[in-house]
Parts: structure tokens; sequence; C-alpha cells
């Protein structure tokens, strides 16, 4: 057996604590870089392109989250675009350029029905945000018999809305009215002013300009349309299905934006933001915001029962072939339901 000197084991015992101490370290700095990786595929920002088809108060939750930054601090970087019509953004959202976008409910339910892989994720406001404007000799829906009705275009929300107040107080669109396809909101409150038309469906901030004209506000929808999801949020299929995680940040950035908005104690700032936003004045933005704010969803929550008034309305308008579901429409891991 080779016998070693007291020197000899000495300096293999040095080696060996060594060697040791390497191996440590590596172990440690590898812990340490895996540690780094991890915190940072928890920073990494997932772009999320929205398509908004108007431009109006009620989107007051988007300009808070992007003012305050709460997208960004729910690891989402979030892009708007203007784009004509919600069947507009619709298609954007079916082709990918979009991830999310906001429009009224009938368009993603006559989608769906037609295999658009979209599902509904959440609603700024549960509550309609139209308002029925009439010229001054309309004293009350009767006077409307012979007369001409502007709507928006045949089947989409607004023109089922009008048609569904028109059937409310006891006239057939149909037969009694006349209805002419008149656009957006300002070239349907033109045919007022030019005498074109007597009644029309409007929201805002067109409905200020609407008093501003003297046109007579006949009703608010939201006194008559108990349940309704106006401005919702759609989402691409693919989408969720492949970030789950950023859409659930999206929406807890909203819902977060949204309770902000709500806090009595930013009134002010609130109406700043809408001046800068919509580039009003300050009279003007104050009653945007005083007229929004009820219809502001807590924490994004869908009506569950104006989704279903939404579904029965557009069958009965004749616009939904077929049967489609609350399941197939609302992504229920994203959103919240009232």
């Amino acid at each position: 057996m080779k016998r070693f000197s007291k020197k000899g084991l000495v300096s293999i015992m040095t080696m060996s604590f060594l060697i040791l101490g390497m191996m440590l370290s590596g172990c440690a700095t590898n812990q340490t870089q895996v540690a780094e990786k991890a915190k940072d595929t928890s920073n990494e920002m997932t772009t999320i392109k929205v398509g908004l088809p108007s431009s109006n108060a009620s989107y007051l939750p988007f300009f808070v989250a992007e003012k305050h930054n709460l997208f960004q601090k729910h690891h989402v970087n979030v892009t708007f675009t203007n784009v004509q019509g919600g069947v507009t953004a619709l298609r954007g959202l079916q082709s990918g350029d979009f991830q999310i976008i906001s429009s009224l409910p009938e368009s993603v339910i006559t989608g769906v029905a037609e295999g658009a892989n979209v599902k509904m994720i959440g609603t700024l406001d549960d509550q309609s945000m139209y308002t029925i404007y009439s010229t001054r000799d309309i004293q009350s829906p009767q006077d409307l018999k012979g007369q001409v009705v502007a709507t928006n275009r045949p089947g989409n929300g607004t023109d089922i809305q009008l048609r569904w107040w028109l059937k409310k107080n006891g006239l057939d669109p149909d037969k009694d009215v006349r209805i002419i396809e008149a656009g957006e909101n300002s070239t349907r409150l033109q045919t007022l002013i030019s005498g074109q038309a007597k009644l029309t469906i409007l929201s805002q901030p067109t409905d200020l300009k609407a008093d501003a004209v003297g046109m007579k506000k006949l009703a608010l929808m939201r006194d008559e349309l108990k349940s309704y999801n106006h401005n919702m949020l759609m989402a691409n299929g693919d989408f969720l299905k492949s970030q789950p995680e950023a859409a659930k940040g999206f929406m807890t950035a909203m819902a977060e934006a949204t309770d902000y908005a709500k806090n009595p104690q930013n009134r002010e700032e609130m109406i700043q933001v809408i001046m800068e936003q919509l580039k009003m004045k300050k009279e003007d933005a104050q009653k945007s915001f005083d007229f929004v704010l009820p219809a502001l969803a807590n924490k994004e929550k869908i009506n569950l029962e104006g989704v279903k008034w939404a579904i029965d309305t557009t069958k009965q308008a004749g616009i939904l072939k077929g049967d489609v579901s609350v399941e197939q429409l609302i992504d229920k891991t994203i959103t919240q339901i009232n």
C-alpha cells in the first residue's frame, strides 16, 4: 500500500476542497441563473393590439389604465387602433390584427353563429349608452306614424335597439315608419337637422351636439332597456388559448382602472382626462362623465341577462339564424359575470 507523506496529504486535501468549492460555486451560479431567468420570464411584456370602433367617454377605463401604467403593471403592452365601426373591428379580431376589441354584443353574437373564433371577456358598461332623439315637433312615439326614422345600417346593434324601442312603444318598425340607413352617429344626427328624418338613436358624445342644435331627447335607452352590455370587450379565441395570463392581466388592469375612475375623489382628474383625450370643453366633459359614470361596470363584469336579451332580440330581428348559447359566447375563465 502506497504511503503519503504528511505534506502530500495536506496537498491532496487542499486540492479536494478547492474542487468541492468550485462545484458548489457552480451550483450556486446555476441556481442564480435559473432564478434570474424565472424573474425575467415573469416580467416579460405581452403586446396586445386593441381595436376601437369609436372614441367616447365610455372608454375612460382605457384612458386611466394607460395614464397610470396599469397595463405595464400587469405585464401587457397595449396599443389602440381606431377603426370604422364594429363590423370592421370584428373582422380585424378574427384575422388576428387585433387580440381584443370593443363592440356592441350583437356583432359578436352573429359572428359566433357564423363560426367566428371570438369570445366575450368583459364589458365597459352594463347599461345601454344610447339616447333616442327626435325633431321638436314629435311629442310622443305615436307621432312617428308615417314618418322617417334613421338607423345606422340594418341588422347592427344600433338598428336592433332602435327597432326594439319602436316595438316597445307600440309601433311596427316595418309598417308604421320608414327606416333609412344613415350610417354613424354624426350622419344620423344630420338627418334630423336636415329634415330627412324625424327620429334617430345616438350615443355620446354626439348626444351633446344634438342638445346644442335643439333636438328633443325623447328617451334614455337605459331607462327602458334594463339589461344590456354596451361597449363589450371581445377577444380572439386563439389569443385566449395561447396567452391566457396576458388576457387576465389586461382585464385586471381594466378592473383597477374602473375602480379608480369611479372613486369620487378622482372626479376632477377624470374630467380632465376626458377633456384631453376627446378634445372637449370642460362643461361637455363634465356632462359626458356624469352620463357615463353610473353605467361603468364594476370589475368589467358582464350583465348575463343583457347577453341573453341581445341573443333573443337579434334572433327576433331575423339577423341571427339558429341558436347561440351563452357558453359559446363568454369565456368564463377570464371574465366575471353578474
